[in-house]
């Protein structure tokens, strides 16, 4: 079997932002020639499914920029440069809902956009809540909602909920969930 791997020629920082940074890069193909590649880099973020004792998940809703609308999401934020994936999830968590786990579990990474982003989101379950006020960022306004897990199962499968990391997530942590139900 050929090899896939594309080898990087030359790179070109286009934008260095605040949260992302624009690259232009010539890369070398599989088949001899060249291509270029135009991508976005990202310090990562986490992204958490709060599953309450009632069995609910807490969601938030909040105003996404590029839509123009709002959106019914899982908690998520970003990584700081070097931050503990586990502390970011409690961090997010605690700002965006209050809560605080006592039971934080790791179930996977998901690409965002891997065409064009490095992004990795690292997905987790929250359970055996507790609560305390939300704390959110200057610049951040939320709203919080608890969601019967069934029923937000129904809602991403029906296309109300259209977040790619709360429809991967969600999901997961609802299958995992299922499965430790039938052991």
């Amino acid at each position: 079997m050929n090899s896939l791997k594309e080898k990087c020629i030359s790179s070109k920082l286009i934008y260095n932002g605040k949260v992302i940074n624009l690259y232009s890069d010539e890369a070398l193909l599989p088949n001899g020639r060249t291509a270029v590649r135009e991508y976005i880099t990202h310090n990562g973020a986490v992204c958490v499914v709060p599953i309450t004792e009632a069995n609910e998940i807490i969601m938030v809703r909040q105003y996404r920029y590029p839509f123009a609308q709002v959106t019914l999401e899982i908690p998520a934020g970003k990584l700081e440069k070097g931050e503990d994936i586990y502390i970011c999830a409690q961090r997010e968590l605690s700002e965006e809902t209050g809560a605080s786990a006592g039971d934080l579990k790791y179930i996977g990474e998901y690409y965002p956009s891997p065409a064009i982003l490095n992004e990795v989101l690292y997905m987790f379950t929250a359970k055996h809540l507790t609560y305390k006020s939300m704390h959110t960022d200057e610049d951040e306004f939320i709203q919080t909602e608890k969601i019967p897990f069934d029923k937000l199962v129904k809602m991403i499968l029906n296309g109300e909920i259209k977040d790619g990391k709360t429809q991967a997530a969600v999901l997961k942590a609802y299958l995992l969930e299922q499965n430790t139900l039938l052991k």
